[in-house]
C-alpha cells in the first residue's frame, strides 16, 4: 500500500489512525520515539500533512465500504436471489446462500434446545426400579447426631 511521498512509519501512523487509535498512540506504534507530551505534539504535526490526511481518509473510506452490509442490503440480495433462483427453478439455493451470509454476520442466531436427563440412583445394584428423592435422602443422607 505504498502511498506517494510517505515513508513506512508515516503509513503505519495512518493505519493506526484508521483503526481508531488516538494520534499519540498511533505515532508511537508506528515506530516513532517520543517522551512526555512530545508524542501528542509530533502526532498532531504529522497529521497536518495533506498526504497523511488523504491516506487516513482513503483507509477509513475503504473500511466503511467493507462494513456496509446491513439488513436492508441482505433483504435486497435475498429478493434478487429469489428472483434468479425462481427463474432457474431452484429457489431454495438462493435462500440458503443469503441466510448463510446473514448468519455469518450475526444477523440471525439459531436457537438450540438443551435437554437434561434426571437420573436417580438405584435402590440396589442391578435393580430396575429407581428411588424417589425422599427414599434416597432417607437411605444415604448423613445421620445427625444429637
Amino acid at each position: 500500500m505504498p502511498h506517494a511521498k510517505l515513508n513506512i512509519r508515516q503509513e503505519r501512523f495512518c493505519l493506526g489512525l484508521a483503526e481508531g487509535l488516538p494520534q499519540s498512540r498511533a505515532y508511537i506504534e508506528a515506530g516513532y520515539t517520543a517522551r512526555g507530551n512530545a508524542a501528542e505534539v509530533a502526532a498532531a504535526r504529522l497529521f497536518r500533512k495533506v498526504q497523511v490526511r488523504s491516506l487516513v481518509a482513503e483507509l477509513q473510506a475503504k473500511a466503511a465500504k467493507r462494513s456496509e452490509v446491513t439488513v436492508d442490503s441482505l433483504v435486497a440480495e435475498l429478493d434478487h436471489m429469489l428472483q434468479l433462483a425462481t427463474k432457474l427453478g431452484q429457489p431454495g439455493a438462493g435462500v440458503t446462500a443469503v441466510m448463510g451470509k446473514a448468519k455469518l454476520l450475526g444477523l440471525i442466531v439459531d436457537k438450540a434446545e438443551v435437554a437434561t436427563t434426571l437420573r436417580r440412583p438405584m435402590r440396589e445394584p442391578g435393580e430396575a426400579k429407581t428411588m424417589s428423592l425422599e427414599e434416597w435422602q432417607a437411605k444415604f443422607a448423613p445421620k445427625r447426631m444429637n
